[in-house]
């Protein structure tokens, strides 16, 4: 799907998920987009370089223990629910990307999500990171690790 900078987008991360955003994020605003992030984390001791995000869009926080930002989970943060956004951008724990890719497919936005399998040899030879999709079995490795939402056949 083209992109377009016009596009209301919006990167949500967890956990270790959140580093990759910051590029994604710094790309997009040289592109003239405004993201909006959307980040988690278990306690605001882990979230780290808040400051630099800001500079690229606009930020919102969650934490588990609600430290920092809204108390709860991403997926539940009440921005979801005011913004309608044309593209997400998601990395981070598994039930929070299927949640995230459920949420997306209800509401008819393209999502993209970051798979974080285990990649031993990088070259789909070992198929410890296989994943299920629409089209068969895909080597995250080889094929992705980004891929859209939809093509996914998610394993709860």
């Amino acid at each position: 799907m083209p992109l377009s900078v016009s596009d209301k987008m919006l990167l949500i991360g967890g956990g270790v998920g959140v580093a990759p955003l910051l590029f994604l994020g710094e790309q997009l605003r040289k592109m003239g987009s405004n993201p909006t992030f959307l980040l988690g984390a278990k306690s605001k001791k882990d979230l780290l370089q808040l400051d630099n995000f800001g500079t690229y869009g606009n930020v919102y926080i969650t934490t588990e223990d609600g430290s920092c930002g809204e108390k709860g989970y991403v997926t539940q943060h009440p921005i979801l629910n005011k913004i309608r956004f044309d593209r997400i951008y998601a990395c981070g724990p598994r039930p929070m990307m299927i949640a995230i890719a459920k949420y997306a497919k209800a509401n008819d936005i393209f999502c993209e999500v970051s798979l974080e399998n285990t990649m031993a040899c990088g070259i789909g030879v070992c198929l410890c990171c296989v994943e299920d999709t629409i089209d068969g079995h895909l080597c995250i490795c080889k094929e992705g690790p980004v891929l859209n939402s939809n093509k996914l056949v998610w394993q709860i």
